[in-house]
């Protein structure tokens, strides 16, 4: 499994716009699994979750790493085809008529929803309550070559997170953009 997949698809955005499919991508990037074995995990339907997976596999997310003939049919073992997923940015190029905008607005508003909802849920004595800031800020190239390479070394650290075996593990969400402004 490669640390890191290049989405240079906008069929690949969109599936990953569904929260649903991301959460069957991030079960799947944590280990090799049945379709069965997450419906469990996921609380949900197994019957529900094949399209769901089936797409998944279909764009090049998923990726076979098992088959075997098991009354019948055969059950198959996917895992994720990397650890953490990025869009290359030619994608959301803002020309008249280009869905690539349209793609990253509906990126954009399901972390929306999934921010103002933990907005929505937190609790003054919560330890974990949403981080929601925004910034701007004028720096050296050097300095900005060291935030991002800082900001990189971080995300490469968060798919990790998944190899921690605990049963109180919790999921999180985040929403990063680092641009220059021109």
């Amino acid at each position: 499994m490669k640390d890191t997949h290049k989405i240079k698809d906008l069929d690949q955005v969109r599936l990953l716009s569904d929260p649903l499919k991301l959460r069957l991508l991030q079960a799947f990037a944590e280990s090799a699994r049945t379709t069965k074995q997450v419906a469990a995990e996921l609380g949900e339907s197994v019957t529900k979750l094949y399209r769901h997976v089936d797409a998944l596999h279909d764009s090049g997310l998923l990726e076979v790493v098992e088959e075997k003939q098991k009354r019948g049919t055969i059950e198959r073992t996917f895992r994720a085809v990397a650890q953490r997923f990025e869009a290359d940015h030619s994608l959301f190029s803002d020309a008249p008529g280009d869905e690539g905008a349209e793609a990253a607005r509906e990126m954009l508003r399901v972390s929306e929803t999934e921010i103002l909802n933990a907005l929505a849920n937190a609790r003054d004595d919560d330890e974990e309550q949403a981080i929601v800031t925004r910034i701007r800020g004028k720096a050296t190239p050097e300095k900005i070559a060291e935030l991002r390479t800082m900001l990189l070394e971080w995300l490469d650290s968060v798919p990790n997170c998944d190899q921690l075996p605990t049963e109180d593990a919790r999921e999180f969400g985040g929403l990063i953009a680092f641009y220059r402004i021109d």
